[in-house]
């Protein structure tokens, strides 16, 4: 198996002196569907990388009800480092694996350690960390903000190959809407010559006019 720092795009272009004792403590090790990462308020005292496979991250309402948060893939980093001087990390929510997925993971110590003397490595992370900062706003202007027709829409026009790829059961659950809710949105944008069904996928054909949906009333 190639070493962790040949196979993650984080570590290119760093100083190989830097990285040695971090990647000696690296660990890799597979993981199946459904299984758990971490729990919602678990300290971590490891950094978790993503090589290939698809994770969630979600929390848990008062009722016991599942809120999705958002999901990544391939080469991501799965725990969100909030400062170089913590001891730990603090899960903001869970991280369960939705495809088979293979992870490696390097101790927290070493990590911020090895960043600190490589001004590339730091840059990486300070962009891997704004990226998340980004999804995290997302799910709250999607969660808050957006009613449901906004929150089809907004996934229809922004990530229409990946609306294509998944069950509609799946999007309702992604877009924290009943499928019942899904269905009749979509069937009032085809009404109104937004979209339509050819194969069992949605095409655009007016993508200019889904954007209002979302984006009218937020400026």
């Amino acid at each position: 198996m190639p070493t962790p720092l040949h196979v993650l795009r984080f570590f290119k272009d760093a100083n190989p002196d830097a990285t040695r004792a971090l990647e000696e403590s690296a660990r890799f090790k597979r993981y199946g569907m459904s299984e758990i990462l971490a729990y919602e308020e678990d300290d971590l005292s490891r950094v978790y990388f993503l090589l290939s496979g698809e994770a969630k991250f979600y929390k848990v309402d008062r009722f016991d009800n599942e809120v999705f948060l958002y999901a990544l893939q391939d080469e991501s980093l799965l725990t969100n480092i909030g400062s170089l001087d913590c001891e730990t990390i603090s899960c903001y929510s869970n991280i369960e694996f939705i495809a088979p997925s293979e992870v490696v993971s390097f101790d927290l110590h070493l990590f911020k350690s090895c960043v600190r003397s490589d001004i590339t490595l730091l840059i990486n992370l300070v962009n891997i960390l704004a990226d998340q900062k980004q999804l995290v706003e997302c799910t709250v202007n999607m969660g808050m903000i957006f009613d449901v027709t906004a929150k089809v829409a907004k996934m229809l026009h922004d990530h229409l190959e990946l609306f294509n790829s998944l069950k509609k059961q799946e999007i309702s659950y992604r877009l924290n809407i009943q499928p019942a809710t899904l269905s009749r949105v979509l069937a009032k944008f085809i009404r109104k010559g937004l979209i339509e069904e050819h194969e069992h996928k949605m095409v655009l054909l007016r993508p200019g006019e889904l954007t209002r949906y979302f984006k009218e009333g937020l400026s």
